[in-house]
């Protein structure tokens, strides 16, 4: 995998540092709900309630073993808040708060997913996808990852020099 060049190691990610990534995420939010809702109504209230477990398992599964932990981080909603819910792990950051990341991910995904899919709705299905996309490169190659300071992750691009 590619790895952005670092360009920093930012121990604070402020809302500017994140608006790219806070808008984006927003988007996805709205764009996923927009497309439940275009299936039945109703279906907003999982969709909901999915986005909002998925904080617990992004929270339980990696917040938790992050260097991030109770300060805020590159993605929005995630380092500050996980110390209001679970306690620190002394454990590193690596492949499995990952596979808890990707599992959140899914989580927030897969309702409208299935609604493109099920539906067969394309302008839609594109518009969901480009801002899932623009939001893992903006997080991955421009705000996020070049100046994490969580060095054990797999993703990080390295230590400063």
């Amino acid at each position: 995998m590619s790895l952005a060049k670092r360009r920093g190691s930012i121990p604070v990610f402020s809302w500017r540092d994140n608006l790219a990534a806070q808008v984006l995420l927003a988007a996805l939010f709205l764009s996923g709900l927009y497309i439940s809702v275009l299936s039945h109504p109703l279906l907003s209230v999982p969709y909901i309630l999915l986005w909002g477990a998925s904080y617990l398992v992004l929270f339980a599964g990696t917040c938790r073993f992050c260097a991030y932990y109770g300060r805020a981080c590159p993605v929005p909603l995630e380092g500050s808040m996980v110390c209001r819910v679970f306690p620190k792990s002394g454990k590193p950051f690596g492949w499995p708060a990952l596979f808890f990341a990707t599992a959140a991910y899914i989580l927030r995904i897969g309702i409208p997913v299935a609604v493109i899919v099920g539906k067969g709705l394309l302008t839609e299905g594109i518009v969901f996808g480009l801002v899932f996309v623009m939001f893992w490169a903006v997080h991955l190659f421009i705000s996020g990852c070049p100046n994490c300071m969580n060095y054990p992750c797999p993703l990080n691009p390295g230590k400063p020099t």
